[in-house]
C-alpha cells in the first residue's frame, strides 16, 4: 500500500494549487493556513518573496515539493494573489500557467514512472470565508487546460492533453492544521481527454470526452503525510468520494508489434464511490446504455459490438479487527448483455438457441468477524476472520433462453470444521428455480458444444438436485443444510 501517498498528495498538491483556498477572514491567515496545510501533509513550500501591495498578500515563485519512497512531486506557480475583500472575505487569483510534475516506482520491474506538464487556468477566480479553524471557499474555473508529457525512466513517452470546461467547487476545511477536515463538492460541464503515447511495443492514441461531471468528497486529512496506509489510518485518516457523469465518448487506437486495431464506445451515464477509513472499505460503481465497437485486422468479422443496457458493482468489506461480526457486500450485474449477430452465427450457425440479450446478477450480503486488521496483514497472507452469516439476496443467470433464479441464507457455526472438511458447518437453504435447462442442454449438443454424454450427465446431475416445476420445462430446488447434513429436496445427501 505504499503508492497511495503520492496520487493523493498529487491530487491535493493540484487541489490547493489550483483553488488556493486554505484561508481566514485576512490574507495573512489564508498564506499561514495554506503553509500548514501542505507541511502536514508532507510537503516542502518555497517562495521568491511574500509582500504586501496595498490590500493584496502577494506570493512569488511559490513552489511545492514532496520526496518520499513513494515518489516524488511537486508544483509552481508564479504569482497568487490574496486581497482583501474588506467584507472579512479574501479574493483567490493567481498566474495562469501552473507548472507540475511526479515520480513513482514502476509497477513492474526496476525503474521509474511519472509525467511532468503545465495547467492553464484563465480565468480562475477564488473566494474565501471563515476562520482560522473552518474555512469554507468556492472557485469557478471557466476553463483549464492541462498538457501533460508521461515519462518512463527519464525518457519523454508521448504526451496527454485534458480540458475541462465550466469548473466550480465549494470546499470547507475545518479544524487544527495537523488534523484537516474536508467536505466538498465539485462539478464540470464536460471534460475531453486526448491521449498519444509512444511506447514502441504498445503505442496508444485516443481521445475520451465525458459531459455533466459531479462529485462530492470529505474526509479526514490527518496522516495525509504517512508513507504507509496503515499508519494513517492511525492517525485518522478517511475519505469518502462519489461521482457522477453524463454522456461519455471514446475512441481509441490500440496496436503491438503485429496488429493494430480501434475501439469505439460510449454510454448514457455512469457513477463511482469510494469510500475508505480504518473500519471499512467501500468500491462501487455501474453505467447505463454502455456500447463498444472493437475492429482490427486480426478479428474474423469487420468488427464486434457489444453493449448492455446496464452494470454495476458494489463491494463493501470491513478492515478493523472486531469484538463482533461486522457486515460485508459483494454485488456484480450485467443487465441485457448483447453481442454482435457474426458471433452467434459463428457459435450457432443454425440457430438453435434463442440469440436473446443476457443477464446476470449476483447480490449477496453477510457478516464476517475479524480477529486481527486487515491492513496489520501480511501481504499473501490468509486474513484472520470467520464468515458467520452469508444472505444469497439475487442470483440471476439469463442467456440463451434459459434462466436460473435463486435467493438464500446461511448461517455458520465456526466451532465446527471437521463436519464439512474445514468449512465452518452452515445452516440455512438456497431455492432455486431452472428455467429452458433441458431445451438449452439439447441445444448445446445439435451445436456440437456439448456430447451426448456429457448432456446425459449433466442431466442426471440435476436430477439428483431438481423437482419438475409448474410450468413447462420449469425445475425447482431447494438446497439445505441442517442438522450437520445436507439436504436436496429433502433427501439427504450428506
Amino acid at each position: 500500500m505504499k503508492h497511495w501517498r503520492l496520487a493523493g498528495t498529487t491530487a491535493a498538491l493540484a487541489l490547493m494549487a489550483a483553488n488556493a483556498a486554505v484561508a481566514d477572514v485576512t490574507p495573512e491567515d489564508v498564506w499561514q493556513n495554506w503553509q500548514d496545510f501542505y507541511t502536514s501533509s508532507g510537503s516542502t513550500v518555497t517562495t521568491g518573496s511574500v509582500e504586501r501591495d496595498g490590500d493584496t498578500l502577494v506570493i512569488t515563485d511559490f513552489k511545492t515539493s514532496s520526496d518520499t519512497d513513494a515518489g516524488s512531486s511537486y508544483s509552481a506557480v508564479a504569482e497568487i494573489r490574496l486581497r482583501d475583500n474588506g467584507d472579512g472575505s479574501v479574493g483567490v487569483e493567481m498566474s495562469e500557467d501552473m507548472t507540475f510534475g511526479f515520480t513513482a516506482p514502476a509497477l513492474e520491474g526496476d525503474g521509474s514512472s511519472g509525467a511532468t506538464g503545465i495547467a492553464k487556468m484563465p480565468g480562475l477566480t477564488g473566494t474565501v470565508t471563515g476562520s482560522v479553524d473552518d474555512m469554507a471557499y468556492a472557485y469557478a474555473m471557466p476553463s483549464v487546460e492541462i498538457a501533460m508529457e508521461p515519462v518512463e525512466n527519464g525518457a519523454a513517452a508521448g504526451k496527454i492533453t485534458v480540458l475541462l470546461s465550466d469548473g466550480t467547487s465549494t470546499y470547507q476545511l475545518s479544524g487544527p492544521a495537523d488534523a484537516k477536515v474536508l467536505d466538498g463538492s465539485f462539478g464540470a460541464a464536460s471534460i475531453a481527454m486526448n491521449f498519444e503515447i509512444t511506447d514502441p511495443e504498445n503505442p496508444f492514441v485516443g481521445s475520451l470526452n465525458v459531459a455533466d461531471l459531479a462529485g462530492q468528497m470529505s474526509g479526514s486529512l490527518s496522516g495525509m503525510e504517512e508513507v504507509d496506509l496503515a499508519d494513517a489510518f492511525a492517525k485518522g485518516f478517511a475519505l469518502d468520494m462519489g461521482m457522477t457523469y453524463g454522456a461519455m465518448i471514446y475512441d481509441f487506437d490500440v496496436s503491438d508489434a503485429t496488429t493494430s486495431g480501434k475501439l469505439m464506445g460510449g454510454s448514457e451515464g455512469g457513477s463511482f464511490q469510494f469510500a475508505l477509513d480504518a473500519a471499512k472499505m467501500m468500491l462501487a460503481g455501474g453505467g447505463k446504455n454502455v456500447s463498444a465497437t472493437l475492429s482490427g485486422a486480426d478479428l474474423p468479422f469487420p468488427e464486434v459490438n457489444v453493449s448492455y443496457a446496464e452494470s454495476g458493482f458494489n463491494v463493501t468489506m470491513p478492515l478493523a479487527k472486531g469484538d463482533a461480526p461486522q457486515d460485508f457486500s459483494f454485488l456484480t450485474k450485467i443487465v441485457d448483455l448483447q453481442i454482435s449477430e457474426e458471433i452467434w452465427t459463428m457459435l450457432d450457425p443454425t440457430g438453435a438457441v434463442p440469440h436473446d440479450p443476457a443477464t446476470l446478477v449476483i447480490d449477496t450480503t453477510g457478516t464476517a468477524l475479524l480477529k486481527a486488521d486487515l491492513m496489520a496483514s501480511a501481504d499473501g497472507a490468509t486474513p484472520d476472520a470467520e464468515l458467520h452469516s452469508l444472505n444469497v439476496n439475487d442470483l440471476t443467470a439469463r442467456v440463451a433462453g434459459a434462466e436460473l433464479t435463486g435467493t438464500g441464507a446461511f448461517t455458520f457455526d465456526n466451532t465446527d470444521l471437521t463436519t464439512f472438511g474445514g468449512m465452518p458447518a452452515p445452516t440455512g437453504k438456497l431455492e432455486l428455480k431452472l428455467m429452458g435447462g433441458n431445451g438449452l442442454l439439447d441445444a448445446l449438443v445439435s451445436m456440437g458444444m456439448l456430447s451426448e454424454d456429457d448432456a446425459m450427465g449433466a442431466r442426471m446431475m440435476i436430477a439428483m438436485f431438481a423437482n419438475p416445476g409448474a410450468g413447462e420445462n420449469e425445475l425447482t430446488s431447494v438446497l439445505e443444510f441442517k442438522d450437520k447434513g445436507f439436504f436436496a429436496n429433502g433427501q439427504q445427501l450428506q
